[in-house]
């Protein structure tokens, strides 16, 4: 037992000692010696939200302009029939607006969540163009194709690849336009 009581009279002593010096070193210095004084004026920080600049607009504006062409497209009568001819301008279409969203180039990081959606817009609609042309070299010219054959199985795998990748990426592409507009609001 007297063991336990020294090594608490140990331990008692220590957290003394402790006390002391912490409190020795914290209080009022009485040094002749002053410590010089700083006056410090926090800087209050303000967070602005950035402007939009120019390049921004325009390319934003690229991307709506592309929208019009697609919604335009879409509303144009169609004939009954699909041929060749047909088959190859709804490529050439999906290709057009594929380089024309790709001529935007890439904007600032303020346009990134609108920009993530115009690439994958490009890459569906890209795979769209192959899709039309792989289905234009599977039918004849009047766009009729065999029942039965290897070609029919190719064109109409091919015209469905084309048609789900017309309408993805204009899905994409209304996606991404809403979120430029949102943008344009926040950032006007």
């Amino acid at each position: 037992m007297p063991s336990i009581t020294g090594r608490s009279v140990i331990r008692l002593a220590t957290l003394i000692l402790l006390v002391l010096l912490v409190g020795g070193c914290g209080g009022d210095s009485t040094s002749p010696i002053a410590s010089p004084t700083t006056a410090t004026t926090a800087v209050p920080t303000t967070t602005s939200i950035p402007l939009l600049g120019a390049k921004e607009v325009a390319w934003l504006k690229g991307v709506s302009a592309v929208r019009t062409r697609v919604e335009k497209s879409s509303q144009a009568p169609r004939s009954g029939r699909v041929t060749r001819a047909i088959i190859v301008k709804s490529g050439k279409e999906l290709a057009g607006w594929s380089r024309q969203l790709h001529r935007l180039g890439a904007p600032s990081h303020i346009l990134q969540p609108v920009y993530t959606p115009v690439q994958k817009v490009i890459r569906t609609y890209d795979k769209g163009a192959r899709c039309y042309a792989r289905a234009a070299g599977a039918v004849r010219s009047d766009g009729a194709v065999e029942v039965g054959t290897p070609e029919e199985r190719i064109a109409t795998q091919a015209m469905n690849c084309a048609q789900a990748a017309k309408e993805n990426g204009t899905s994409l592409l209304y996606e991404a336009d809403d979120s430029g507009k949102q943008i344009r609001a926040d950032y006007g």
